[in-house]
C-alpha cells in the first residue's frame, strides 16, 4: 500500500505530463467502448427493423423446406395451417404469428409478361407480426383485407409498365400440376433487402390458396416475439411445443433469415477491435515516455533510494505501479464516461441515420452497452500501460547508485 501512495504522488510531480498521459488513454478508451456501444447498437436496431418489417423474429417451416423449395416448394408445406398459427400464438412469449406461403409463377400486364417469386401473406396477422412491414411501401399501399389486390416489386412494376390500379393478370401451376390464373389489382409497390424487387409479387393467403388449390396450407409461421432478447429461449419452447406433430419442423431464426447479418455482425466488430488495438499501441507508445522521461529526471532520486536500501525489484515495482495507476485512472474514467455519453444519447432519441436503400425509413441507432466491449476497454489501457513502463521500470531497477548521484 505504501508502495501505491508513493507512485500515485510521484506522478503528480510533473501535473501536466501526467494530464497529457490521462487524457491519450481517456479518449482512446473513449473510442473503444464508444464504439463497440454504437456497434452493438446498430446490430440490435438492424436486426429489430428486419424482425419487424420482414423475418418475424423466427420462422418455422418443414424440415425439407430448404431442399425442396426450389424443386418442388408446394410439396413440403405445412397443412392445417390455421390450427398450427393458433398453437404457436398462444405459447407464453409469442406476440402474434402468421402464415406464409411461397410460390412462383408469371405476371402479365397484358402487354409484357414475365416470372415472378411470390408471396401469399395472412394480411391482418401480418400486421399484427410485422409492426413496420408498411415502411417498405414505396407507393400506394400494403395489402387490404379486400380480395384481389397485389403488391410488386417496384423494379417489376416498372418492367411491366404497370401503375397504382391497373390490373395484372397471375398464372401459376397448382399442387398436381396444372395450371390456374386469377385477375387482380395493383395497390401497392415495395422494396426491401429481403426479397429480389425485379420478380417479387404479393398477395393475400386466401386468395393464393384458392389459385393454388392448396386448403389450408403455408410454407411457413413467421413468429414475432414479445422481448427481442429473449428469441433464443422462445425458440426452445416452440420447438418444444411441436416436438409431439405429425409433422417433422425446423426453425431459422432472424440471424439466418436476414441477408448479410452472419457476416456482417463480426467483421463491424474485428473493425473495432483493430481501431482499439492502434490506438491503445500509440497509448503504450505515450506512456513508456512519460516514464522513460521520469526516468531521467529522477535519476538521482533513484540513486538516493538505491544507496539507501531499496531493492532492485522495489524500484522496478514503484516505477510499474505508476504506469498501472495511469492506466487505471484513465480506463475507469473512460468507462465512466462513455456509460454516461451512452446514456445521454439513448435516452435523447439515439442517432438518426438516412434511410436504408429501397426503404423510406429513418434508421434510429440507439447506442447500447457491451459488457464484453465495456471489458475490453477497461483492461486494455491497464494492460499497456503496465507494459509501456516495463522498460523504464527495469532501467530504472538497473541504475547505479553512485553513478546516479555523481551524475551531473
Amino acid at each position: 500500500m505504501t508502495l501505491i501512495i508513493l507512485a500515485y504522488k510521484n506522478l503528480w510531480r510533473n501535473w501536466r505530463r501526467t494530464m497529457l498521459a490521462e487524457i491519450s488513454i481517456l479518449f482512446g478508451v473513449l473510442v473503444i467502448i464508444g464504439s463497440g456501444n454504437f456497434i452493438n447498437g446498430m446490430q440490435r436496431d438492424w436486426a429489430k427493423f428486419e424482425i419487424n418489417s420482414s423475418t418475424g423474429a423466427f420462422q418455422v417451416e418443414h424440415r425439407d423446406y430448404q431442399d425442396m423449395r426450389k424443386v418442388e416448394p408446394l410439396k413440403v408445406t405445412l397443412e392445417n395451417a390455421t390450427a398450427l398459427v393458433e398453437k404457436i400464438s398462444g405459447i407464453p412469449g409469442v406476440r402474434s404469428a402468421y402464415g406464409k406461403l411461397n410460390f412462383s409463377g408469371m405476371v402479365s400486364s397484358g402487354l409484357k409478361s414475365t416470372f415472378f417469386d411470390g408471396r401469399a401473406v395472412d394480411v391482418a396477422r401480418q400486421q399484427n407480426t410485422l409492426s413496420q412491414q408498411q415502411d417498405l411501401i414505396v407507393a400506394g399501399k400494403p395489402l387490404a383485407e379486400t380480395p384481389g389486390g397485389v403488391v410488386l416489386g417496384a423494379d417489376l412494376a416498372d418492367m411491366l409498365g404497370l401503375k397504382i390500379g391497373d390490373p395484372v393478370t397471375i398464372v401459376v401451376q397448382t399442387l398436381h400440376g396444372g395450371l390456374n390464373l386469377t385477375y387482380a389489382t395493383l395497390v401497392g409497390t415495395k422494396n426491401g433487402r429481403h426479397f429480389p424487387s425485379t420478380i417479387y409479387l404479393e398477395m393475400s393467403l386466401d386468395d393464393a390458396q384458392k389459385l393454388l388449390r392448396l386448403r389450408d396450407r403455408v410454407s411457413q409461421v413467421v413468429v414475432g416475439a414479445v422481448d427481442f432478447d429473449g428469441i433464443s429461449s422462445l425458440m426452445g419452447k416452440v420447438e418444444a411445443e411441436l416436438q409431439n406433430e405429425t409433422t417433422s419442423f425446423a426453425l431459422r431464426g432472424y440471424p439466418e433469415l436476414i441477408p448479410i447479418y452472419p457476416q456482417a455482425i463480426p467483421s463491424f466488430k474485428f473493425i473495432s477491435l483493430v481501431v482499439g488495438i492502434v490506438l491503445f499501441v500509440l497509448v503504450g507508445g505515450g506512456i513508456g515516455n512519460v516514464m522513460a522521461m521520469a526516468v531521467l529526471e529522477r535519476k538521482k532520486e533513484i540513486g538516493t533510494l538505491r544507496a539507501l536500501g531499496m531493492e532492485k525489484n522495489q524500484v522496478r515495482r514503484l516505477f510499474l505501479a505508476e504506469g498501472f495507476i495511469i492506466g487505471g485512472i484513465g480506463a475507469v474514467t473512460g468507462l465512466l464516461l462513455a456509460s454516461a455519453l451512452t446514456q445521454f444519447i439513448a435516452t435523447h432519441g439515439g442517432i438518426h441515420l438516412p434511410p436504408p436503400a429501397g426503404t423510406s425509413q429513418i434508421l434510429v441507432i440507439i447506442p447500447q452497452m457491451d459488457a464484453l466491449t465495456s471489458m475490453l476497454g477497461v483492461t486494455m489501457p491497464i494492460l499497456v500501460s503496465v507494459l509501456g513502463a516495463w522498460w523504464p521500470a527495469a532501467a530504472s531497477a538497473n541504475l547505479s547508485p553512485i553513478a546516479a548521484l555523481t551524475e551531473t
